[in-house]
């Protein structure tokens, strides 16, 4: 960090966006700086700390879950909103997340900005059809996972726009859902592979079924051939999970243990 020539910590987000977007000051956003602080390119001179704004809320708001970009792990897996909503999976999601002094630090808007193999939330956010609020220069909007992580993004959180909010839809309340991280230890921040799994049963059949698939790449992805196969007959997702996986080239043990892990899911429903 020895490119670093100022430091700002702006309490607005009007201001935080007028120094990003400043060429004077080669600005970077950081949140937690667990893990940013570490990499950030020698072109940037301005640390631009995000803990003064007013973005650390968690609310209900018209059955949506609403958290603020600038709330810790620790801070969510505490929150009493958390843990009541959908059988409390963001919380148990927030709590799987490294050690405790990492959660003390990390925030859901750092875990989502850039993408990496090992963030704990993106695999949740897309397993729940979560969208994140972006304010950029040009106003606000909201964007799912798969438009932020777009192979050449429009908005690049941090450098060009600030996450504010994630917004987990009020339908997704009601799914039975679990968040699996395999991984050495529970404190490890690597594993080998995060699945978030969700279900909906209609009639005694499945009607809506979610695998979602974290740690193999910087980029989460759905399962759809899993997801096909349980909505058919829900004995079949092991076996389509697992061939799925060997197809992206996971490996034995991660097909053979994420197979396992969907067919437990399945008998609990």
């Amino acid at each position: 960090m020895k490119n670093i020539r100022y430091y700002a910590c702006p309490s607005s987000v009007k201001d935080a966006l007028a120094l990003l977007n400043s060429r004077k000051y080669k600005a970077m956003a950081l949140a937690g700086g667990t893990l940013v602080a570490k990499t950030l390119p020698d072109t940037v001179e301005t640390y631009l700390d995000l803990k003064a704004l007013p973005i650390k809320g968690i609310k209900l708001q018209g059955g949506n879950l609403v958290i603020g970009a600038g709330a810790t792990f620790d801070e969510i897996d505490r929150s009493k909103v958390c843990r009541a909503w959908a059988g409390g999976i963001v919380a148990k999601a927030a709590a799987a997340c490294s050690s405790q002094l990492v959660r003390n630090m990390a925030t859901i808007g750092g875990n989502i900005a850039r993408p990496h193999s090992f963030n704990i939330f993106p695999v949740v956010l897309l397993g729940l059809d979560a969208k994140v609020r972006a304010v950029s220069g040009k106003g606000s909007e909201l964007l799912s996972l798969p438009e932020l992580y777009a192979a050449s993004p429009r908005l690049r959180p941090g450098a060009n726009c600030l996450i504010t909010e994630v917004v987990f839809p009020a339908a997704a309340s009601k799914w039975k859902c679990e968040f699996v991280k395999l991984a050495k230890t529970d404190s490890s921040w690597e594993s080998y592979i995060t699945l978030f799994l969700a279900a909906e049963k209609r009639g005694g059949r499945v009607s809506k079924a979610r695998v979602a698939v974290g740690a193999l790449s910087p980029r989460p992805f759905l399962a759809a051939e899993a997801e096909k196969a349980i909505l058919g007959a829900a004995g079949a997702g092991p076996a389509a999970f697992s061939a799925e996986l060997e197809a992206v080239r996971a490996g034995e043990y991660r097909a053979a243990a994420g197979a396992a892990l969907l067919g437990r899911f399945i008998a609990s429903l």
